[in-house]
């Protein structure tokens, strides 16, 4: 009778745990075995394009600021330092790959010495820094044009100067028909009147032009239009331009 009792109690046991679902545990797989990861190099030749964007990109964006700065008037250009200054921190938070640190100290001492330039022009435009701070900022940038045709293994044409040997004839005419070229190296400043002791309004980057409407009588000074400012008048030294014709005589 006593067995009969505990068969049935295992039996019963056994019963319950089928019914509640009880299951043995299943084997577990084995842990997958680590794979290894390959690092990535942002100097090979398929990366190096891309990180080399990251510093260009702006250095492009400084650009379009230096261009904007260079037809802005002395007074303003409080203006358009600040952004200036605020993309040249984004240049210096920037961690490139070892093989662009050269890259990047070129764009960085070619920002500083545009914007110590504005700053000094915009204090004194008659500073005789100016335009040696502007030769600086043209080689430093071409300094660095070259390094980024060496990383992309690229050839760097270099941009077409003026020749002042080419006859004036040859300089593309304004609206008006009567043009002032700076032919270089350096930058002209632009002031407000018809005297050297006068104020600067606007600098003209070597290689570009600006619309001409006449000269002094005794043809020391060429009276212009400031590039990008339509209607706002300004003279310069007539001895740092070429002039695309005969310019006649307007009254100061």
């Amino acid at each position: 009778m006593k067995n009969k009792t505990l068969m049935s109690l295992s039996l019963l046991i056994i019963f319950l745990l089928t019914a509640c679902g009880a299951k043995t545990a299943a084997p577990t797989a084995e842990a997958a075995a680590p794979v290894a990861t390959v690092a990535v190099d942002p100097c090979s030749k398929e990366n190096l394009p891309g990180e080399v964007n990251k510093i260009n990109d702006l250095m492009r964006e400084f650009d379009d600021y230096s261009r904007l700065a260079s037809s802005t008037p002395q007074d303003q250009l409080v203006q358009v330092i600040p952004p200036l200054q605020e993309v040249r921190r984004r240049a210096q938070s920037q961690e490139p790959p070892e093989c662009l640190m050269n890259l990047k100290v070129l764009q960085l001492k070619h920002m500083d010495t545009v914007i110590e330039i504005l700053m000094v022009f915009m204090s004194n435009s008659q500073d005789s820094n100016v335009n040696q701070g502007i030769t600086q900022a043209r080689d430093l940038h071409m300094q660095y044009d070259v390094e980024i045709a060496r990383l992309l293994g690229l050839t760097l044409v270099p941009a077409p100067t003026a020749n002042p040997a080419v006859p004036v004839a040859t300089i593309p005419p304004s609206a008006t028909g009567l043009s002032i070229l700076n032919p270089g190296p350096n930058g002209v400043v632009l002031i407000s009147s018809p005297d050297s002791a006068a104020g600067g309004v606007a600098t003209l980057a070597a290689g570009l032009t600006a619309v001409a409407f006449g000269q002094t009588a005794d043809g020391l000074w060429i009276q212009v239009e400031v590039p990008g400012q339509p209607g706002q008048k300004a003279w310069v030294d007539a001895s740092l331009v070429q002039v695309s014709g005969q310019l006649p005589v307007v009254t100061p």
